[in-house]
C-alpha cells in the first residue's frame, strides 16, 4: 500500500479534506483522481449522497477503493486512453496529485474532456513557500521526505502564483482558493534562527504568518474557460543567485569590451606610428645622416 493509504477523514476546519468537502455540491457525481484507498470518498459518499468513480496507480491502494467506490480504473491520466471514464462528472477531485504530474497543464486539458458543463475541478496543491521550506532553505538543507511537503516523489513544487500558472495555462478560472495553514511559533523560529547565527524581528515574525510562508496548503476550485486568460509571464531571471550571476556575467562583458577597445586602439596607434617611422626612413634627411649614425656607433663602441 501507499504511505496515504491510511490517512483519515478528521472533522477540523483547517484540514485539506474537510475544505475540500466544503467545495463540493451534494448529489454530486465525483471522479477521485488518485483516490488511494478511498477513505475520503467514504466520507463523500456518506456526506454528499455522491456516487464516485476513482482513478490508482498504486494496485494495492486500487483494490481496497474498488470494494468503496463505484468504479476504480488503474489509470495514468498523461498517458492512458480515458476514453473509458465517464464525460458527465460533476467534480474531479485532485488532492495533493498535480505536484505528481510531469505536465500538469496537459493533464488538466485532458480532464475537461470528463466534465459536464457545469463541472469543476477541487484540487489541494501543498505550497514550496512555507515558512518551514523556507527555515530548513535558510539552514543550507533540502530533505525529501516520503510524505509532506518535500515528498520525494514530487516532480514540481508550487507557490500561490504558480497554481494559477498552471490552471490558467490549462484554460482554467480559479474561482476559490482557500488553504490550510501552519503557523511556526516564535519560540521555534527563534531557535532555529539562532541555530544559524540569524536573529528574528518583528518585521521576519509578520512574514512568518502572512499567506505565502503560513499556507502549508492550497485547496482551491476552478472552473474550464472557453476565452484565454491573461497570464502574469514568468520572470527571465527567478532567484536572486542567478541575478547576482548575471550581474557578473554583464560586468566581464563589459570588461572584455574595454579590453578590446584599448587593444584596438592601441593596435590603430602602433600603426600610425609604425607608418611615420617608415616614411622617415624613407626620407633625404634620414639617407644623409646615415654615414654619421654608424660613426656614432663606433665612438660609443669605443668609449664603452
Amino acid at each position: 500500500m501507499s504511505y496515504y493509504a491510511d490517512s483519515e477523514y478528521v472533522e477540523d476546519s483547517n484540514t485539506p479534506w474537510y475544505k475540500a468537502l466544503k467545495l463540493m455540491p451534494d448529489s454530486l457525481k465525483l471522479l477521485d483522481v488518485g483516490c488511494s484507498s478511498g477513505n475520503f470518498d467514504e466520507v463523500v459518499i456518506d456526506r454528499k449522497r455522491a456516487i464516485v468513480d476513482g482513478i490508482e496507480l498504486n494496485k494495492k491502494d486500487a483494490a481496497i477503493a474498488a470494494k468503496k467506490l463505484r468504479k476504480v480504473f488503474n489509470f495514468n491520466i498523461e498517458t492512458d486512453d480515458l476514453s473509458a471514464l465517464d464525460t458527465d462528472y460533476d467534480v474531479i477531485y485532485l488532492g495533493d496529485i498535480i505536484e505528481h504530474l510531469v505536465d500538469p497543464s496537459a493533464a488538466l486539458k485532458r480532464l475537461k474532456e470528463l466534465l459536464n458543463k457545469k463541472g469543476t475541478v477541487v484540487f489541494s496543491i501543498p505550497n514550496m513557500a512555507h515558512i518551514s521550506v523556507r527555515l530548513m532553505l535558510l539552514a543550507g538543507k533540502f530533505e525529501y521526505g516520503n510524505t509532506g511537503l518535500l515528498d520525494r516523489t514530487h516532480l514540481h513544487y508550487y507557490d500561490k502564483a504558480e497554481i494559477e500558472r498552471v490552471f490558467h495555462t490549462a484554460g482554467y478560472k480559479i474561482e476559490k482558493l482557500d488553504w490550510v495553514s501552519r503557523d511556526i511559533p516564535k519560540e521555534l523560529l527563534d531557535t532555529e534562527l539562532k541555530r544559524i547565527g540569524l536573529k528574528a524581528n518583528e518585521t521576519f515574525y509578520a512574514l512568518a504568518k502572512d499567506l505565502d510562508a503560513g499556507a502549508y496548503q492550497y485547496i482551491g476550485k476552478a472552473v474550464p474557460v472557453s476565452g484565454p486568460i491573461a497570464e502574469k509571464p514568468r520572470p527571465s531571471v527567478s532567484p536572486a543567485i542567478d541575478t547576482f550571476e548575471k550581474h557578473l556575467a554583464d560586468m566581464r562583458k563589459s570588461y572584455e569590451d574595454d579590453v578590446h577597445r584599448l587593444e584596438q586602439r592601441n593596435s590603430e596607434q602602433i600603426n600610425v606610428l609604425t607608418a611615420k617611422i617608415n616614411d622617415y626612413e624613407k626620407s633625404t634627411s634620414w639617407k644623409v645622416t646615415k654615414p654619421l649614425r654608424k660613426v656614432s656607433k663606433i665612438v660609443r663602441k669605443v668609449g664603452s
